[in-house]
């Protein structure tokens, strides 16, 4: 998983160029596959460490959660390139210059 991000970090790289540092939500999704990578990878140390110390249920745990962690991961990739952020972005605009103001008629 380590080799597939730096992959897509580097294919993101080519395909938005300078501009990749206004691309924030391909950016944040990119962390966030390092934050839950560099998680299992602590966990799993972790793990073994207890295992050793006479807890093997700790490797349950840790086991538990790669298997989410890696679950997020799979459908944070699927994301990367595959999203709606030029389009959530331009109703963001929109809400921001008063384009939606209709929506806030009837709340308290």
């Amino acid at each position: 998983m380590s080799r597939r991000l730096a992959r897509t970090t580097f294919h993101a790289m080519m395909r938005f160029g300078p501009k990749l540092e206004q691309r924030q939500m391909v950016l944040f999704r990119l962390v966030d596959v390092g934050a839950d990578l560099f998680a299992m990878a602590a966990v799993c140390a972790r793990a073994e460490m207890l295992r050793r110390k006479g807890q093997p249920e700790a490797v349950q745990l840790a086991d538990l959660f790669c298997v989410d962690a890696r679950r997020r991961v799979f459908a944070i990739f699927r994301r990367v390139f595959n999203n709606d952020d030029v389009r959530t972005y331009g109703v963001a605009q929109d809400v921001l210059a008063g384009k939606h103001l209709w929506m806030e008629k009837g709340m308290a």
